[in-house]
C-alpha cells in the first residue's frame, strides 16, 4: 500500500516504565561512547518501546476497525511485567540494530500473537517475519559497530507493569521520528487512560 495523504504511518508497541527507560538511555549513553558508538543512531529515550506489529501507512479510515478488532482479541490478556535484559545485536548475522532484549517472552510473545491475529482479521496480510520481542536503543549505520557483550545485561533491575498496549503514530520529522499515541488498548478489559 503506497502511502498518501489519507494514511497514517502506524505500528502496536508496548510502552516502558521510568525505571527501564532510564536503565536503557544509561546503557546506550555508555555504548554511544565507547569506540564504534559513533556508527549508531541513537533512539531517543523518549521514544523507547517494545514493537508488537508493524503495519506502515494504513488508510485513516481503517484505524477504527482495526483497534476495535485489537481491543476484542487481547481481552483475555492479563496485565503483565516485563524487564530489559541481555545487551545484543539484531538480527544476530551483521546486526542493524542494538537492542536489549525483553523477558519474559512468553508473555509478549502471547500479546503479540493476538495482536498478529487481530490484524490478518482486520484484512491486513499476516507478518511474515518471527516475532522477537526487543527494545531498539540505536540503528547501526555502519559496519563497525559497538562491542556488545551477550552476557551482559545492564537493564535487567528495571521491571515494568504492562496493563495496555498502543497503537502509535510514526511521523518523520527532522529531530528523528516521532511517535505519537493514537489509542491504548487495556489488556485484561480492564480502563487504560
Amino acid at each position: 500500500m503506497a502511502p498518501h495523504d489519507d494514511a497514517l504511518r502506524i505500528f502496536f508497541a508496548v510502552e516502558i516504565g521510568d525505571a527501564a527507560r532510564r536503565a536503557a538511555r544509561a546503557v546506550a549513553e555508555r555504548l554511544a561512547a565507547a569506540p564504534g558508538g559513533d556508527a549508531v543512531r541513537w533512539v531517543r529515550p523518549e521514544s523507547y518501546h517494545v514493537t508488537l506489529r508493524f503495519l506502515g501507512a494504513t488508510p485513516r479510515d481503517r484505524v477504527a476497525g482495526l483497534v476495535a478488532t485489537a481491543r476484542r482479541a487481547t481481552r483475555a490478556i492479563a496485565p503483565f511485567e516485563l524487564r530489559l535484559g541481555a545487551l545484543a545485536g539484531f538480527p544476530s548475522r551483521r546486526p542493524r540494530a542494538v537492542v536489549l532484549d525483553v523477558a519474559p517472552h512468553e508473555t509478549i510473545v502471547a500479546l503479540a500473537r493476538e495482536v498478529e491475529r487481530a490484524v490478518v482479521e482486520a484484512g491486513f496480510a499476516p507478518e511474515q517475519r518471527a516475532f522477537h520481542p526487543h527494545l531498539t536503543l540505536g540503528r547501526v549505520r555502519e559496519r563497525r559497530a559497538p562491542f556488545l557483550d551477550p552476557e551482559e545485561h545492564p537493564a535487567a533491575a528495571a521491571p515494568f507493569a504492562v496493563g495496555c498496549f498502543v497503537l502509535f503514530q510514526s511521523v518523520p520529522a527532522t529531530t528523528g521520528t516521532q511517535y505519537t499515541p493514537l489509542e491504548r488498548i487495556s489488556l485484561g478489559g480492564t480502563f487504560s487512560p
